[in-house]
């Protein structure tokens, strides 16, 4: 970690202590990842690849996807059942850089993120802190956007056991296949990969989201990538270069 802000001095402190990071106040040579602190951004810094990644929902792709995406007759939106007069709550397990959560989240959806790497939802967390600074994030905030630090099976599994709500749908985005050649994964999705290391639990994750979710587990794949288990799914809806795996728990009315 690098904080380069006087005012969130004890803010980096902490996250350091808490997860065991040095924390400088320098950019070195010496680590692969840096998470940048400034006094309005934070940012992860990939030496690698000499790029800079955060996440920003109000400019940028995330603006643009939110503008001319296609609202609710998007592949996502129709997978996730979002039609005329039903608006499901979301469980996104796998939140990653939070952009489809956010595009469910400005067609109505009330979501909850969960995402394993700390570093990853420090971004998620940032993002939202800069948002509510604008009162057209004021919408998504009410129906709901809370975003969770955690294992997704851990997650699932405590509020299995604490009776908490299921949501209408678990949506689960896991790492693609690899592919033999680098240079066809965007930077962000590799600097994703390398904070993840390899996930082999997407099938239990599965599983244990058809136990807990109310009507369906959406599942996003490449277009001629294989099921992620054993289980086939009752339907699929597909765009160019995606597919969404619809494992039907009751029919959604």
């Amino acid at each position: 970690m690098v904080c380069f802000s006087s005012v969130r001095q004890q803010q980096a402190k902490a996250f350091s202590q808490r997860f065991e990071l040095p924390l400088l106040k320098k950019k070195s040579d010496r680590y692969e990842l840096q998470l940048l602190i400034h006094d309005d951004l934070i940012e992860l810094f990939d030496k690698q690849l000499n790029t800079t990644l955060s996440i920003d929902f109000l400019n940028g792709p995330l603006a643009h996807r939110h503008q001319f995406g296609g609202g609710r007759g998007q592949a996502i939106a129709k997978a996730v059942g979002l039609k005329s007069g039903v608006t499901p709550t979301v469980l996104d397990v796998t939140a990653g850089l939070a952009g489809d959560a956010y595009v469910l989240a400005t067609l109505g959806c009330s979501m909850t993120l969960v995402e394993r790497s700390a570093i990853i939802f420090s971004l998620i967390e940032d993002a939202v802190e800069r948002a509510t600074l604008n009162e057209t994030f004021n919408p998504i905030l009410k129906q709901g956007f809370q975003i969770v630090n955690k294992d997704a099976i851990d997650y699932i599994k405590e509020q299995q056991a604490t009776d908490g709500i299921a949501p209408d749908v678990i949506y689960i985005d896991p790492m693609y296949p690899d592919r033999k050649k680098s240079a066809l994964v965007k930077k962000d999705m590799q600097i994703l990969q390398r904070l993840h290391i390899k996930e082999n639990n997407a099938a239990e994750l599965l599983d244990i989201a058809l136990q807990f979710a109310k009507k369906r587990v959406v599942v996003k794949r490449p277009v001629q990538a294989e099921t992620l288990s054993n289980k086939k799914p009752n339907t699929c809806i597909k765009s160019k270069k995606t597919r969404y795996d619809i494992y039907t728990i009751a029919k959604m009315l």
